[in-house]
């Protein structure tokens, strides 16, 4: 057996999880955006920041996003209802909850409707490096998987 075609395991997420990603930052407290931008470009990512979910509605229709950081309280909208709506115009777009709001049944109820994590606000700078890692490694193994099952 050859050892360039061992299994891979969860351990070696990180060879998907490269730098490069592109990111749409949802938060409507701008030192909080300012934050997660430093944080998510020192980390070799491409980063975009909304305010509002009006605001990433429009990021989203002119780009395409590997990750969103979504918090949980918006104006006028919730973090949640956007999230549903968001996945259903990109399903494969990896979406991290960012909050404020320690409490399970919000993130029960995020996790429920797609997120692949949720974290609460403060969140260590290293933790929040290994949830993006592993979100866009997750959302590159889908979009290969989707491209083989569609022939492409």
């Amino acid at each position: 057996m050859s050892t360039d075609r061992a299994p891979r395991g969860w351990a070696d997420l990180h060879l998907y999880g490269g730098t490069g990603a592109n990111v749409l930052v949802v938060d409507d407290e701008e030192p909080v955006r300012r934050t997660l931008e430093r944080l998510v470009t020192k980390l070799g990512h491409q980063v975009k920041m909304a305010a509002s979910a009006e605001e990433a509605d429009s990021w989203l229709g002119a780009m395409r996003f590997d990750v969103m950081l979504l918090d949980i309280q918006l104006p006028r909208m919730t973090g949640v209802e956007f999230l549903r709506w968001a996945l259903s115009r990109d399903p494969e777009l990896a979406v991290i909850m960012l909050t404020g709001i320690d409490d399970p049944g919000t993130a029960i109820e995020c996790l429920e409707h797609g997120a692949r994590t949720y974290l609460v606000k403060p969140v260590e700078a290293a933790f929040l490096g290994i949830a993006l890692r592993d979100a866009i490694a997750m959302r590159r193994i889908l979009v290969e998987r989707n491209e083989l099952s569609r022939g492409g």
